[in-house]
Formats: C-alpha cells, structure tokens, sequence
C-alpha cells in the first residue's frame, strides 16, 4: 500500500493485487498494540492497517481483492505481463505492467510441525492448537487455564507475558538450549518465572499431543508430559515466495527463501522489486515495511520518467 501511495504521488497508475478479501496482510489479523510506527500511538497493528486501507480507498488507487497470479511472462519493452484469476471473472485477466512490486510478506511457520506431531493437526482443526500470535493477544479469545507456548524467540516470549498478566499460566518449551528471544523480552518475563506464572523447558521437542479428559496432554521426547487447555505455535515466519509465478523469475533468495534485493529494493530480476517482510528486513514491523515501499516507488518512478524523457 505504501509503494503505490507514492507511484500514485508520481503520477503514475499502480495497481494494487491482493489474494485475501481486505488490504492489510499480516498486520490485518494482529490484535497487539503498535509502539512502534509515528503518529499513530495507542493503536493496535490490526487498526494501523484498516487506516492504511482507508487511505488507498480516499485516493482511488485501483486494488482487485481476492485475486490471484498464476502466470508471470516479460512482456515487450522490458515489462511484464501477470495473468490473474478473479472470481465473478469467466477468463483469467491479462495485466501489463512496466514494472513489479512484490509484497507477498511471510506466514507464521507451523505447517511442518503440525504435520510431524501426532495428532497435531487434528487438534489445529478443532482450535485447541494455535499457529502463530493472533489467537493469544485477541480480546475476543478464551485462553484456558493453563497453555504451552512452543518456540524459544521473541514473540515465544513476549506473548508468553502477556498470557502471565492475564492470569495463564504458561510452559515455554524450546528446541534450544537459550532462548533466542531478546534479552529485553526475557528479562521481562523473569518476574512472572519467580512467582511460579511461567516456566521454561529448554532442550525438548513434542513428540505427540494426546487428550486427557478436556485437557491436552503434551508429551515431550524426554518423557516428560505437560497438561494445559492450549497450545500456541511461536516458531518464526516463513516468506511467501513459493508461488509458481514468483519462481518464473527465478530470482535471488537467501537460505530461508527471503528475496534477496538492493539498496533500491530491486531484485536480481531487472524491474522487479520486493517490499516488506518478503525481503527480510533486519527488523520486519510495518514502520520497515512502509519505508521499503517508498524507496522502491521512487526508484520506479525515476527509472520510468528516465524512459519516457528518451522516447520523446
């Protein structure tokens, strides 16, 4: 949203895909207050995005919902043509464009181990076992008495907080022998450690989940076994650059799938850029987000008047 904001203060016309029913991505579904974006104090991220959304629609900048790219091919002159499919729609959409912007973001990490432990997924369908920090932080959801939190990173921690000052008590279990979380964040917890809120089992994985009456049982590859009402995984993210037109680019990633980029945002794909959490930003957070947007915006825009300027 940020990027075609500023390609639409250039003059130019951005069109803005999106899979989901509403702008937002990521920061749409999340619960917890922002502290960290200008201007905008005492504001949830979930409300942060509705605003950013209000803004697109104040200005008139073309946005297809529920749309989806199947196809990506370079069109003439250096630019690309998506092919789309957009519900009400008898054909696929053809859309060309001079230049591409790809803000796909990341998706909370789980699939593999729901998939790894027993009985795991089931528990997922039925919503006894959450993947990713939305569920604990929602007003709206009922966190039993007691729940596991599976991850050893910040949000493990800072999450595992928050559920302390609800009155949760929570068990921390992480694969490593340290937390990776932020000093800050396990400092934070610590008071809620010595009053007995929160415990942290470092060193085990859950080999299975198993009901005991209404409660869940988790078992641990030691042989220890836990009994809470929740599970909530906290693992990491993962970059949303496994769709098949992303990989007819066959642009740079690092290691973890993140799309390498310049200090422009460019891809090694000439003309195309990547914004947001997919280019893995030191600090992924909306503020890096709507920064990484605008860099990339201008240097279209540059390149784009610098075409025209030729032509003539």
């Amino acid at each position: 949203m940020s990027c075609a904001l500023w390609l639409r203060n250039y003059a130019l016309r951005p069109i803005i895909i999106e899979k989901e029913h509403v702008l937002g991505g990521m920061a749409e579904r999340s619960p917890y207050p922002n502290e960290g974006l200008l201007g905008r104090p005492n504001e949830t991220a979930r409300e942060n995005a509705k605003a950013f959304a209000r803004h697109i629609r104040q200005v008139s900048i073309e946005t297809w919902l529920d749309a989806r790219p199947y196809r990506l091919q370079r069109g003439p002159e250096g630019g690309f043509q998506l092919h789309i499919t957009v519900p009400g729609t008898p054909a696929p959409e053809v859309l060309p464009a001079a230049a591409m912007v790809i803000a796909t973001g990341t998706r909370f990490e789980g699939e593999d181990w729901l998939g790894r432990v027993e009985n795991a997924r089931r528990m997922a369908e039925e919503g006894r076992v959450h993947v990713g920090a939305p569920w604990a932080g929602d007003p709206h959801s009922n966190p039993g008495g007691q729940v596991a939190v599976i991850g050893g990173g910040d949000n493990a921690f800072d999450v595992s907080r928050m559920l302390a000052e609800r009155g949760v008590r929570v068990t921390i279990v992480m694969r490593g022998k340290s937390a990776k979380a932020l000093p800050l964040m396990v400092q934070r917890l610590r008071r809620y450690e010595s009053s007995g809120m929160v415990r942290v089992i470092s060193e085990r994985t859950v080999q299975a989940l198993q009901y005991s009456h209404s409660r869940i049982c988790v078992r641990l590859n030691a042989g220890e076994q836990i009994e809470v009402d929740d599970v909530v995984l906290l693992l990491g993210y993962r970059p949303n650059t496994d769709a098949s037109w992303i990989a007819e680019l066959a642009i740079e990633r690092d290691a973890r799938g993140y799309i390498v980029v310049d200090g422009n945002m460019e891809t090694s794909c000439s003309g195309t850029f990547a914004v947001g959490d997919v280019a893995n930003p030191r600090h992924p957070c909306i503020a890096t987000a709507v920064g990484s947007g605008t860099k990339a915006a201008r240097e279209i825009a540059s390149r784009l008047y610098l075409r025209s300027d030729r032509l003539r």
